[in-house]
């Protein structure tokens, strides 16, 4: 309906239901289909929440349709801005949790139909009369799962196998917890993380569904039942962490380390002995998302950032009435703020104002700010005394009072992303501070000595912030267990301006956990920084190394390093490294020999002709045998890569920019791999494998000369791996052949690799992505392939063997007609009598002529189950499906 909708229109379509039953789900699945990004220019997904902003949410769209808000701060200057930025294109918006239709028929549907030559607004909402007011063309309302669906959904969310006796044991009880929670799947997940921290038997799922949470009649009827029996069965100190999430936007990302620090600075985290809180904290975090109350975001491998449905953050909101408020405190009344723990403010117009006289003393322990105004009332520090947390972030705050020194309960300052210049000498009375975070502050240039005396710091944040001048003494800070910012200077100079840290500093920090750090062989230009986006991508200022022991080697408990040279681009004046400069780097690497509980390494800017010894060594699995996440980005100079394949629980491998590569080899396996001696498993766990920017990379191999021949059969390699990247490697002739018998490889791409002419034999491989590959010639025997993109493979002549393939996109804005191995593709197809095959094709309008209904081309077209072929602009078009006939076209 959506892509065979006159293109000339712009339409509305609904999707409505109760919360939780999956209304976004739903609508993530048609956002992310391919078919839509095929037949839209533009993409967007914006969360309308109910106290939505205007100007927020138009500023929002500008942005993700790529345009810029620039100064403007009013609808009238937006609103003509979003016209100019859709330019006549067509558009896919989603308005996810719509509550009142204004938000179309007010503010969005002029702008968009004058601006975008077409569109499809997709929304979600619970009220199905929000959707008719929007003039939604069709309405889908989403039914509540089948009882059988519920069950289903409630065995694998508990891991009940299908056929088990616990299943038949326990599918009477667990079809009345599906009843119970109304078929609906959220409530049927939380259900589900309940039970899970339960024996599985019989009694225990009993005493869950008698459990009296179920009949909470004082509650709002969207909270009553599972949603309130998941939070009630949080032993205690979950239970606030649960209730945090209220202070945070709706549809808000959660990175695992800024929900760390905040639970330990509220006091949310009580110490255990063998372990630091934050260790704690990220088994707080670990829990939530085994509970289903925190859904991990699948981008994130690691599980790094999270979510949580915007009816569990109402849950959390209504449970925290009159101790936490989320919005703008001008709408509260005096007695309200009064009463108030924790504030954050959700709007804000020149000045950081809470309501109130000037005089009143608040009882507020936290005060979160995310995108600050300017200015900061000047007397706001002195009517909250007894704040614990204070988060001031964004490019607002250009100054600090230095009556911040009075807030001695103050345990978190995190001023990140601001315009400081200057940090109050005050900040050295907090002795109780225990966060400290001024990362990427692209105006503050000094720290104050005051630092120093800090002594309750337990994370210092500085990454991505211009330091020229620093305070000796930071090895007083003996409780800091993540510290990012350090930097250290490769050459022998001395540091008389005190501009950076000594290394030797770091030997009395022996709780590190988390470790950033930067070395430079010489000088460089401090007033070029770059984002914490990435942050082994961090320029940082340069400090001094004198020759010491290893000082990282005794860090019992570091499990993550990220270690970075400044890149030449960042250098004054962009000058190479000299063999000095180079030398010395090489050597400080040495000394930054990391201890055997090292988790995660990231290796940024490595300007050596080397890899340190401590990477090289023979008995590197030994040495590291935690280590599971490794990311080299720029290896200029480095020709070999280390052997990783050691590693026994390495999972995550990035090599990127290794510009010196010309072969790998069984040298990345390890030692006596391959040898026809030892029989061994090389990257016995690795599962996402991306090499990238390796212009010079030729020849890859896993044993020997790849022959195949029976001295490798005791080698395993790579059992795990699910997708393996290939990205701008032109001159890589082959994959190794030991890949194409890989049970678990599901995705394999190959971008802008034109010396890759040949991709067959991958027996168990389901998606293959083809990006710009000039000498790609065959594809060819993969059966399990169900899905394959090509984009601008020109020399590609011969497609074949793909018996379970189901979806073919295609673009190519060079080709005069359809290529000829497409027609030998749908004809092997027909002998196999599958007729289930999609074709998305973009190309010139002249091939689309080609393509229509007694063209040249259309008896290929007629054999695929749908068609969707365009131009770039969409200004030509053709839409075929085979079972219903239907056949559109503009031309």
């Amino acid at each position: 309906m959506i892509v065979t909708n006159n293109r000339r229109t712009f339409q509305v379509i609904a999707v409505a239901g109760m919360g939780g039953i999956g209304k976004t789900t739903l609508a993530q699945k048609v956002y992310n289909n391919p078919r839509i990004g095929d037949h839209f220019q533009v993409r967007i997904w914006i969360c309308v929440t109910q106290k939505y902003s205007d100007v927020r949410l138009t500023q929002d769209i500008i942005r993700k349709a790529g345009g810029s808000c620039g100064t403007a701060e009013r609808l009238c200057e937006l609103l003509p801005i979003l016209c100019r930025t859709l330019g006549g294109r067509s558009i896919f918006l989603v308005l996810d949790d719509v509550w009142r239709s204004d938000v179309w028929t007010d503010l969005l549907r002029n702008p968009l139909q004058n601006g975008a030559a077409s569109g499809c607004v997709l929304v979600t909402t619970r009220d199905q009369n929000v959707a008719m007011r929007m003039g939604a063309k069709h309405i889908h309302w989403v039914e509540k799962m089948t009882v059988d669906s519920g069950w289903e959904l409630l065995c694998k969310r508990t891991y009940l196998e299908e056929e088990g006796e616990d299943v038949q044991c326990l599918r009477s009880v667990g079809v009345q917890i599906v009843n119970k929670c109304g078929s609906l799947p959220l409530a049927i997940k939380v259900i589900a993380g309940v039970l899970t921290t339960k024996e599985k038997s019989r009694k225990e799922w009993e005493k869950v569904l008698r459990s009296n949470a179920w009949s909470m009649s004082e509650l709002p009827e969207e909270f009553r039942g599972a949603l309130y029996l998941s939070y009630d069965d949080l032993p205690p100190y979950l239970k606030q962490c649960f209730l945090s999430f209220c202070l945070y936007p709706e549809d808000y990302g959660h990175r695992i380390c800024d929900l760390r620090k905040m639970w330990v600075a509220e006091g949310f985290v009580k110490q255990e002995e063998g372990l630091i809180m934050e260790e704690l904290a990220d088994q707080y975090y670990s829990e939530l998302i085994r509970r289903s109350l925190l859904q991990p975001d699948p981008r994130y491998v690691d599980q790094g950032m999270c979510t949580v449905h915007d009816l569990l953050r109402s849950l959390a909101q209504y449970l925290s009435r009159g101790e936490s408020y989320y919005g703008d405190p001008q709408s509260l009344d005096a007695t309200a703020i009064s009463k108030l723990a924790r504030l954050s403010i959700a709007e804000n117009g020149e000045i950081v104002t809470i309501p109130g006289p000037n005089t009143e003393q608040l009882r507020l322990r936290t005060l979160l700010l995310f995108k600050s105004p300017p200015r900061i009332e000047h007397n706001l520090f002195s009517r909250v005394p007894y704040l614990q947390v204070l988060l001031l972030n964004g490019e607002g705050i250009e100054c600090i009072p230095d009556s911040v020194g009075s807030l001695i309960n103050l345990r978190l300052l995190d001023l990140d992303r601001t315009s400081i210049s200057r940090l109050p000498d005050s900040i050295g009375f907090l002795t109780n501070l225990q966060i400290l975070n001024l990362r990427d502050c692209k105006f503050l240039n000094t720290l104050p000595r005051g630092i120093t005396c800090l002594c309750s710091l337990r994370q210092l944040g500085l990454f991505g912030t211009p330091l020229r001048s620093v305070p000796e003494g930071i090895g007083r800070l003996q409780l800091l267990n993540d510290l990012s910012g350090f930097v250290i200077n490769a050459d022998g100079s001395c540091n008389t301006e005190q501009n950076s840290w000594d290394l030797e500093e770091m030997r009395s920090l022996g709780q590190l956990r988390l470790l950033q750090l930067s070395i430079l062989g010489g000088g460089q230009n401090a007033s070029s920084v770059q984002s914490t986006d990435d942050i082994i991508d961090q320029p940082l200022t340069v400090t001094h190394l004198r020759n010491r022991a290893f000082v990282l080697e005794d860090k019992a408990f570091l499990k993550y390093l990220a270690i970075s040279c400044t890149p030449q681009t960042e250098r004054a004046e962009a000058l190479p490294y000299t063999e000095e400069e180079i030398s010395n780097i090489e050597d400080t690497f040495e000394k930054l020999h990391p201890p055997t509980c090292l988790e995660t390494l990231f290796l940024a800017n490595f300007y050596s002709h080397h890899m340190p010894s401590w990477l090289l060594s023979s008995s590197l699995g030994t040495y590291l045998p935690h280590l599971t996440y490794v990311k080299f980005i720029g290896l200029p100079l480095c020709p070999q890569i280390p052997p990783l394949g050691q590693l026994p629980h390495l999972r995550f491998l990035r090599i990127e920019d290794a510009l010196a590569i010309v072969t790998i080899g069984p040298e990345l396996l390890g030692n006596g791999v391959g040898d026809g001696v030892h029989a061994t498993t090389a990257f016995p766990k690795l599962e996402f494998l991306i090499m990238k920017g390796m212009p010079n990379w030729e020849e890859w191999s896993l044993v020997g000369s790849e022959t195949g021949n029976s001295s490798s059969c005791s080698l395993r390699v790579m059992p795990r791996l699910e997708q393996l990247y290939v990205i701008d490697c032109p001159k890589l002739r082959a994959l190794p052949k030991g890949l194409q018998q890989l049970r678990a490889l599901r995705i394999l791409r190959a971008t802008r690799a034109h010396s890759l002419s040949v991709i067959e034999d991958f027996l168990f491989i389901t998606e293959l992505k083809i990006y710009i590959n000039n000498g790609m010639e065959r594809v060819s025997n993969l059966p399990a392939l169900r899905k394959l993109t090509i984009y601008d493979t020109p020399a590609l002549k011969c497609v074949d063997n793909l018996v379970a393939l189901q979806y073919l996109e295609l673009e190519d804005y060079s080709m005069k007609s359809l290529p000829e191995w497409l027609l030998r593709l749908v004809q092997q197809r027909a002998h196999l009598r599958d007729e289930n095959l999609q074709l998305v094709m973009r190309c010139k309008a002249a091939v689309i002529q080609r393509c229509l209904r007694g063209g040249p081309d259309w008896p290929i077209i007629e054999c695929f189950s749908r068609v969707s072929a365009y131009t770039k602009d969409r200004s030509a078009y053709l839409e075929y499906t085979k079972q219903s006939g239907c056949y559109r076209t503009n031309q």
